[in-house]
Parts: C-alpha cells; structure tokens; sequence
C-alpha cells in the first residue's frame, strides 16, 4: 500500500474514482438537506395550525359564533329572506361554517397540520356540517348565497374525520 502511495501506481485508480465519490458524498447531502425541509415544513404546519386554533380561542368573537351556532343552526334548514328576523341566526351560522371551511381549507391544502388539526377540531367539523347539512345544500342552490362549490372542502373533511370518529366510537365501546 505504501509502495502504491509512493510511486503514483494508484493514483490513477483514485482519480478514476474520485467523481463519483463526489458524485455520492453529493447526493447524501442532498438526501439531509430534502430530510431537514420535510421536518422543518411539517413543524411550521403544526405551528400554523396551533396559533390559528389559539388565536379562534382566544377570540369571543369566534366562541360566540360557536355558541350561537350550536343553539341555532339546528333549527335553520332553508335561507331566510333578508327582511326575515331569523337572518341574523342565519348569518352567525353563515359566518361559523366559514370559519370551519377556511379550517378545512388549511387541512386538504397542507396549509394545518393534519394531526394537531384532527386533534383539536375533529370532532367540530364533523358535527358542523352534519348540524349544518340541510342549509348548506339549500345555501348551494340559492343564487346569490352560493354555488355547487359552497363548503366543498368542509363536506369533504368532515366526511374523512366522520368515518374515523365512529372507528374510534366502536373501538372504544368494545372496551
């Protein structure tokens, strides 16, 4: 080995080598650095969804518009007319049910974290929309209130989170 060192016999092996040494030393690298951008992009989600569920917490406004929705939504199937004394019950549930798709929104898009979402609202968005369902089809075929488009991403989520809610439902009442 020595030997080879000293008269330059190997040097020319090495150099032969030595792009794809490079060539490898490159792309571990870039495996941690593609590493590195998927755990920092999955903890800045879990930091989105936890200031945005903190900052609806902290909010009366949004705790309001929860109560008032749990009161009233039920009871609202159809859109009142705008001279209609119900419309204001109409709006707060209106105004809650956007909070739940810009919720659902961040969580189908990757905006939220899945998990911390799932944690936090999972049982809410589920419960919203199936409260909710008979008006937001009727808000889809008013013209001038919606399209077929309204709250798409709250039915979709909600569907998801529902069929996992009754897994976890029968598995727990098996207990």
């Amino acid at each position: 080995m020595v030997r080879c060192l000293t008269d330059f016999s190997c040097w020319e092996i090495i150099a032969k080598l030595a792009p794809l040494g490079t060539a490898l030393i490159v792309l571990i690298a870039a495996i941690i650095v593609l590493g590195v951008m998927r755990v920092q992009m999955h903890i800045a989600r879990r930091r989105a969804s936890i200031d945005f569920f903190l900052k609806t917490e902290m909010d009366k406004t949004v705790i309001d518009l929860y109560n008032k929705f749990k009161a009233n939504a039920p009871s609202i199937a159809f859109v009142p007319d705008p001279s209609d004394l119900t419309r204001s019950d109409y709006n707060d549930a209106r105004a809650f049910l956007n909070i739940c798709e810009l919720i659902a929104v961040g969580v189908n898009k990757g905006a939220f974290s899945k998990s911390v979402s799932e944690a936090y609202w999972g049982d809410v968005i589920p419960d919203a929309y199936q409260t909710a369902k008979q008006l937001i089809n009727n808000i889809r075929t008013t013209p001038g209130e919606g399209s077929r488009y309204t709250y798409v991403n709250l039915e979709k989520l909600a569907k998801r989170w529902g069929k996992r809610t009754k897994k976890a439902t029968k598995l727990v009442d098996r207990s």
